[in-house]
């Protein structure tokens, strides 16, 4: 249902189910596939091409635990930025930010009934198996992986390349490259990872991580690629902000 609204801009070739529930102040950008009973609520920005399955919500009111009697009023929330390229299957529920605006980058999956708690940041290329749940202000870096029914605590970093295993409860920052079960590396993310280069600094980059544990981010003493170099300063730069 498209309503009347001026604050509401859609682009060229969409297609929307009208069993979809669109709200005001909501941009939509060109050739996204909105189908029946979507609800997307105010505050909320979504690129191109992008599929939106059955029963997905996006930007739904959130709330903090700390937070007594508040009011159901969207003038109080963030809102919702989504990229481009987006698969989101069906019964996905995201919330709106409380503090900066949640958001999704771009070529990102989110398989079915995912919940994404307010001011959540995914980069790019991330995939989230079925049933999984994102703990607000949680972060996830570009080419990670959440295995299915993972429950991801608040304001974690889910560093770049790295697998969550399913079943997982993350209570500590996810190190960038390898597969991560209940807060403990096993092996490196060979799904992700194909490149030799990479396998060769295992080593270093266990103990790199074990440093990082006890709040040592020092990585110059290591003789490590640019690539690695790259990826751990900015996994660094989101951790040691959280």
């Amino acid at each position: 249902m498209l309503r009347a609204f001026s604050h509401l801009k859609i682009g060229k070739n969409n297609f929307i189910s009208p069993k979809a529930i669109i709200h005001n102040n909501v941009t939509i950008g060109d050739n996204n596939y909105i189908y029946e009973d979507v609800i997307i609520y105010p505050n909320t920005t979504i690129g191109d091409n992008n599929n939106i399955f059955p029963r997905n919500v996006i930007g739904e009111f959130p709330i903090s635990s700390n937070d007594k009697h508040i009011k159901y009023d969207f003038k109080l929330t963030k809102g919702e930025n989504i990229g481009s390229n987006n698969l989101f299957h069906v019964n996905n529920i995201i919330f709106s930010g409380l503090d900066s605006e949640t958001s999704i980058g771009n070529n990102n999956k989110l398989l079915a009934e995912t919940h994404m708690a307010h001011d959540v940041k995914v980069m790019n290329n991330v995939i989230f198996y079925p049933r999984t749940i994102l703990g607000g202000y949680s972060i996830y870096l570009d080419n990670s992986n959440i295995g299915m029914r993972s429950v991801i605590h608040q304001k974690m970093v889910i560093g770049q390349y790295s697998m969550i295993g399913a079943n997982s409860t993350i209570t500590k920052h996810v190190f960038p490259y390898y597969i991560n079960i209940n807060n403990k590396i096993h092996r490196l993310n060979e799904k992700k990872i194909c490149d030799d280069d990479i396998k060769k600094y295992d080593l270093e980059l266990r103990e790199i991580n074990n440093n990082f544990i006890s709040k040592n981010y020092n990585i110059s003493n290591y003789k490590l690629s640019n690539e690695i170099n790259e990826v751990l300063c900015e996994y660094i730069q989101h951790t040691i902000f959280m």
